[in-house]
């Protein structure tokens, strides 16, 4: 949260970076952002349509699905699955309730936040792929380079003692294979974005590591303190935790994006529950600004409990509701083929990864998210790296 005189702020920061913003821009951009005509559905009939969308066959070309009915499927059910079928999209909330809506139109400004590279992958494959086919834009945002992984640091290497050498080595690969996966789902270069903070340490920056009144943050991996040079956006950025939230912020007042996705707080991976945290503080540095200015906030889950190996939705609440997107088999087939870019992540967890190549990518849209760092205590640290 950007103010001035705020408790917590260094100096640096107290220089509003989003004064210039138009708000009369952010109004036109935000109304155009809006999703209109969603698909509301009683619980009952999503799930009796889930279960006749499984047992037609189906062609998707863009977001339109044609159901070759067959004679157990009534005219009723048939306008059903076709009600379904226009957005490709089941919605799980109460009936009356107006649910949140999937942003991919070609109205759709989309963020992705990956805590490492692969994760935007495995959580929104399908979806980026929906997204650009049907002319909407996208920014994929990387907090790290996925470089502080001791394990596919060791496979990769060959040998159980390793150096921050290797493990600055390593990121850099993992920066290539992200963009390889990116191209794999049709998507060019210059749609990533890599921020270069310590893999493993963005928990410790939302507490004690969050301003320049203490020393940065060291990586125990890669032995920096800092982004690389050619990572950074604010060339004095260090490993504090308001400098996250800057880079974000900075991201967001540029970009301009309609729907932000990011993982849930509840993630079982101490990285990706502080990714929701800072999210939520640039989103709201942002607004504060720029006060015309809206954006959707979808989560994911990548790490919790059995997931993904458990039934169709993780063991958690739906927040506004689940949306369940649902992927053709070339779909399917591209982010597989994006999935095994990821060479150094399949050489060690092929399986795990494989796992996200599901039949439905599912998101959630939890309550508007309030958030003011530093906080006192890290509720991610009860999760591991």
């Amino acid at each position: 949260m950007i103010c001035e005189g705020a408790a917590g702020r260094s100096e640096r920061r107290k220089t509003n970076p989003y004064a210039a913003l138009d708000e009369n821009r952010a109004q036109i951009v935000g109304a155009q952002g809006r999703f209109k005509n969603s698909v509301v559905a009683p619980v009952a009939e999503v799930t009796a349509a889930q279960r006749l969308l499984d047992q037609c066959t189906s062609r998707l070309d863009g977001i339109q699905m044609t159901f070759r009915a067959r004679t157990f499927v009534t005219p009723a059910v048939a306008a059903l699955l076709s009600t379904f079928a226009s957005a490709s999209v089941v919605r799980s909330h109460p009936a009356g309730a107006a649910g949140p809506a999937l942003p991919v139109g070609a109205a759709s400004r989309v963020l992705v936040v990956a805590p490492h590279p692969d994760d935007e992958t495995l959580a929104a494959g399908g979806l980026i792929q929906r997204l650009h086919a049907a002319g909407g834009a996208l920014r994929v945002v990387f907090l790290t380079d996925g470089d502080g992984f001791p394990e596919g640091v060791k496979a990769e290497e060959g040998r159980e003692n390793v150096t921050a050498s290797d493990y600055r080595a390593f990121g850099r690969e993992r920066k290539d294979e992200a963009r390889a996966a990116l191209h794999a789902l049709g998507i060019h270069d210059d749609t990533a974005t890599f921020l270069g903070f310590p893999d493993g340490g963005l928990s410790r920056m939302l507490t004690g590591y969050w301003s320049d009144r203490r020393p940065p943050y060291l990586s125990p991996y890669t032995r920096r303190n800092r982004p690389a040079k050619s990572e950074l956006l604010d060339a004095d950025a260090r490993f504090h935790g308001e400098d996250v939230t800057q880079e974000l912020a900075t991201l967001i007042a540029a970009f301009r994006p309609t729907a932000i996705l990011t993982p849930r707080k509840e993630d079982q991976h101490v990285d990706h529950c502080a990714a929701w945290f800072f999210v939520a503080d640039a989103l709201g540095d942002v607004t504060r600004v720029d006060t015309g200015y809206r954006a959707d906030v979808l989560t994911y889950i990548v790490h919790f409990k059995s997931w993904p190996y458990e039934s169709e939705l993780p063991a958690l609440s739906g927040g506004a509701g689940w949306l369940r997107l649902r992927l053709t088999d070339r779909e399917m087939a591209q982010k597989r083929e994006a999935i095994h870019k990821y060479k150094t992540q399949m050489k060690v967890m092929d399986w795990f990864l494989e796992a996200f190549v599901r039949r439905t990518e599912v998101f959630a849209q939890p309550p508007s998210p309030r958030v003011q760092l530093p906080l006192r205590r890290s509720p991610c640290d009860q999760f591991k790296s």
